[in-house]
């Protein structure tokens, strides 16, 4: 066989495995539900969280919400998960959708406690 032949077989070779670790780390980075997993959100969002990855944390949580759109435990969760993350914008306007259901529930009190160090000048969470 040329060496041109070689080339050919070792190119070939290098690009099956570059093909094969591709799909190989497609399957392993895919997202799938914590509930098609039959893991609770939250507590894979508290895992998350826990270890420091908001970004991990807002990914399964808005996952949820669109199995669960009213869950307000999910809502507020993921209201952490943006506080911890520094998404000052996401944050308000999920508490602003949440403040008519919790205004009047001790968790609001934190919820504007957390609005307030985000953003500081926010009537929302005067």
């Amino acid at each position: 066989m040329e060496l041109a032949g070689y080339e050919l077989l070792l190119n070939a070779s290098l690009l099956g495995g570059v093909a094969y670790l591709l799909a190989y780390w497609r399957r392993q980075h895919r997202f799938v539900k914590a509930s098609a997993r039959g893991i609770d959100p939250i507590g894979e969002a508290e895992v998350f969280l826990f270890s420091h990855n908001p970004k991990a944390a807002i990914r399964v949580l808005q996952a949820a919400l669109q199995d669960e759109p009213h869950n307000v435990a999910i809502q507020v969760t993921l209201l952490r998960a943006f506080a911890e993350g520094g998404k000052a914008k996401e944050y308000r306007q999920l508490a602003a959708h949440l403040q008519p259901q919790l205004e009047q529930q001790a968790i609001w009190q934190q919820i504007r406690k957390t609005g307030q160090t985000l953003l500081p000048h926010d009537e929302l969470f005067r």
